[in-house]
This record gives structure tokens, sequence and C-alpha cells, in this order.
């Protein structure tokens, strides 16, 4: 595996060489340099100057005007400045408002979601669109992946989920639109990537499995209306033909837990395996911009098509409480009624935790559990602890789940015990035009029942390779108001 690495690291390196563009000095810059005055020893502080040499010639106005653009910093989408205090002087980092209300738009996740408020940024900004303010946040992955014992399958893959946010202010309400869309049915066709131990799926009535299945073009296309309604109480409604229900919590491509991971949990169906409903409406309330209440009307039915919105309808229920003490945490529970093909009922409970270090470093980590009751059957259960320490220009992650899986296929009927744990790194070699492009290998290995040996072989070992593009990260300086990377 540390060879595996060492390549990786390698071809970065030499990437990064080809992305960084040459240096250019336009004939302007000459031009603007040749026009200031030099300054001589007698202008200096401290010395003697004549009449004369005091009075200098005014600098060429478009040359000013070049040097000098006409904004202000107030003016700047999303950032207020108090006027009385000086521009210099050392002011805490700006934060940019939430779609859903007034805290900081890090802490928002997938639908209407929740996570620490210390969480990093990976987003670019876009042109205004039908009277939004558009920004741009997500992930673009493809890569490589072996996964290793009887069953494991292998082959090139895509990962990718982006989303679309715009807000509209009206009066003290804020209107949203929240579109998000994937590529992989395009890429990966509907028999999805490999994933060892993942849920089977259907594909013209055959049952897939060791595959993940591909997420929907349409993954989501909801608006929202935020307004507060007293000093200690906002409301929010969301809602549309595509959207994440408030059930489990945010979905974990984004997740700054789980962003850098190119493979989905095998835990997911137990958590924010509903993350694409086609009809969802959703209410909620918040107090003190620390505690929300909100529950939702949705369909509990997969989405039967991946090319377009599938057949809406509501027809299941969940309820979700979240709470953010501190700007580091976010903890939350919920419970649904999911009226699909098996009708069941799921409970989760989950805890985020984000820290920035002092050296910009940040480290982000969950740990959930989620468990599905279907009636006539055992409850089934699922644990999941992950985290992703940011150094740099890398990214470390590691994540270890532990699943019964009751529905494997090929398999004697029953529950097993699964444990896996998957580890890995990417490393950023280029950053051009507000986008992150970076190389990543991982690897994964499994723990089961020895009665599944014979099927899947006694200890398979997941080995992948992939590059990643997704928006750069975004940080406020507190003097220049600048992002900084």
């Amino acid at each position: 595996m540390s060879a595996l690495f060492s390549v990786v690291f390698s071809v970065s390196a030499v990437l990064k060489v080809v992305c960084t563009p040459p240096i250019q000095i336009r004939p302007d810059d000459l031009l603007n340099v040749a026009s200031v005055a030099p300054i001589s020893a007698q202008e200096m502080p401290g010395m003697k100057m004549d009449k004369k040499s005091a009075t200098k010639k005014p600098q060429d106005k478009k040359v000013l005007d070049k040097k000098m653009p006409d904004k202000k910093m107030e003016d700047m989408p999303g950032m207020k400045m108090d006027q009385g205090k000086p521009a210099m002087k050392e002011m805490p980092e700006m934060e940019m408002k939430a779609i859903l209300g007034n805290w900081p738009e890090s802490r928002d996740g997938s639908g209407t979601s929740w996570q620490p408020d210390s969480s990093p940024m990976f987003m670019r900004g876009m042109r205004p669109f039908g009277g939004f303010e558009m920004n741009m946040m997500g992930t673009l992955q493809g890569g490589y992946v072996n996964d290793g014992g009887k069953r494991g399958q292998s082959g090139f893959f895509s990962n990718s989920m982006l989303m679309f946010m715009g807000r509209q202010e009206k009066g003290d309400a804020t209107i949203g639109l929240h579109l998000m869309t994937s590529l992989d049915p395009i890429i990966n066709g509907r028999r999805g990537i490999p994933n060892l131990f993942q849920n089977p799926f259907d594909i013209n009535g055959v049952d897939v499995s060791d595959r993940k299945d591909p997420h929907n073009i349409f993954a989501e296309v909801a608006l929202s209306y935020a307004k507060p309604l007293s000093k200690d109480w906002s409301g929010f409604l969301y809602g549309g033909p595509v959207g994440e229900p408030a059930l489990g919590n945010v979905m974990y491509f984004h997740r700054t837990s789980a962003v850098e991971i190119p493979e989905a949990p095998i835990s997911h169906d137990w958590f924010d395996g509903s993350h694409i409903s086609n009809g969802v409406a959703t209410v909620g309330l918040v107090y003190k911009d620390k505690w929300k209440f909100e529950g939702s009307y949705f369909n509990g039915h997969e989405p039967s098509n991946l090319y377009s919105i599938g057949t809406l309808g509501l027809n299941s229920a969940s309820a979700r409480l979240s709470y953010n003490p501190t700007k580091d945490w976010s903890y939350s529970t919920s419970y649904g009624y999911l009226n699909s093909d098996v009708n069941e009922h799921r409970l989760t409970a989950s805890a985020a935790y984000s820290h920035d270090m002092v050296n910009g470093d940040n480290f982000s980590a969950m740990a959930y559990f989620g468990q599905n009751i279907v009636q006539g059957s055992a409850n089934s259960n699922a644990w999941l602890a992950e985290g992703t320490y940011y150094h740099g220009s890398n990214a470390m992650f590691a994540r270890f789940e532990r699943v019964d899986k009751d529905g494997l296929i090929g398999v004697p009927t029953g529950s097993y015990m699964i444990n896996k744990l998957l580890f890995g790194c990417v490393h950023t070699f280029c950053v051009k035009n507000g986008f992150d492009y970076g190389w990543g290998a991982y690897a994964g290995a499994y723990s089961y029942p020895s009665s599944l040996e014979p099927f899947y072989g006694k200890s398979p070992i997941t080995l992948g390779v992939f590059l990643r593009v997704r928006p750069s990260r975004i940080k406020m300086d507190s003097v220049t108001m600048e992002k900084v990377k």
C-alpha cells in the first residue's frame, strides 16, 4: 500500500508543475510602474525636503482607477462591516448567512440537515440566476477499484454529486433554491460501481449484489422559505418534487467527515438512504439558533427512474431533533416510517465534530447509529465512525462500520455481522480557477462470520486510486476579506 501512495504523490508532483501557469508580465503593468514617480531620499520619513520636492505630480487618473477599484467591502454579498471601526483593526472572521436561518452557512448540510459550524466549506460562487445569488458545492471523483476476494469486482468508476444553492431576500424572509445532480447514471450506467457487501438493488427484475446503485440525475429539485418568528424562534418550509426528508442526517457525500472518501458506506441504508425522495414536504422550527425541530411527509419508495423525476407521492413520515451547542459539535436523532416495498421504521442518532486548528488545518468526524425495524423480522443495526484530517494540500481519512446484513444474495439465508475498515488519503496537486484537483488512494479490509468465507474468501482487500475535483475551501481573512484556501 505504501508503494501505491508513493506513486500517487509522484504523479501529483509532476501534474502540479504542469498545472502551474507561467508568470506573465503585461505591457500595461510596465507602463503603470513607469508612471509612478521615483521616491527620493528626501521624501523618506525624517528627511528634510524642500517645497518643490514636496509637491508631487499626481498620477494619471486612469492608472489610479486601475489600482483603486470603486468597490466597498461592505457592498460584498453576505458581508457586514461596522462603519465606526478602523478598517485595519483585527476583526472576527466574517460569517456567510445560511439559507434556512441566522447561522453560518457552513452549518447547512444536505436537505435541511445540520453539521458543526466549524465545518470547512468547499464552495464556489456563481453568476446570479433568476434573481437568486448562486453558489456551487459538491465533488467529482473518478478512478479504478478492485474489491478483492471471491466476489469482489473491479473496474473504473465515477462518483459525483453537485449541489447548486440559490438565495433571495424578501424583507426579513429568505427564499432558497436547492438543486442537486449526479453524473453517475451517465458514466457508470445502471450497474453502479463495485462496493463489497453493499445492499443489493434491482435492474430490470434482476438483483445486483456487491455494487452501489447509481444516484439519480435529479437528486434534488426543491424550494425553501425561512423567516424569523420572534426574538428566539424562526421557522422554515422546504419541499419539492425531489428532496431529502428529515430522516438520518447529512448525506455522506456532503459530510465534511466523508466528502473525500470515494466509497459509499455499507451502512448507507440504515442512516441516510432516503436522501433522494420523489416528493418531500418539511416544516421546521428553530429555537435560539441551537435547537431544530422538524417533520417531513415524503415518498418512501426508491426512485424508479435514474434519468428523470419519477412518480411523485407522499406516503411516509419522519421527525428529527437537532442540537448545536457549540460551533464544533452537532447532534441529531430521528425517527421515520417508510412505506416502501418492505414497510419499515427507522431510528437514527448521530454526533458530528469539526475543529479548526491554529495553522488552518481541520479535523472533522462523525459517529452514528441506525436501526431498521421490519415487522416479522429481527431488528438490524448499523454503527459508523469516520473522520478526515485536512492538513495543507493533503487530506487523510478513515471509516469503520459494523452492520447487520440480512439481504445478501447467493449465501445461506440469515443475518451476518459485517465489519469494514476503509482508509486512505488525497493530495491536492493543483488549485486553479476556484477548484482543487487531487489524486487519492485507499484500501479496505473486512471481517465477517466464517460461514461466509466459502463465498467471499477469507480476507478480501479492497484497493483503489482516484482523481478528485471540487471547489476550493472558503475561509474569510479577518483583515483583507479575501478567500483563503
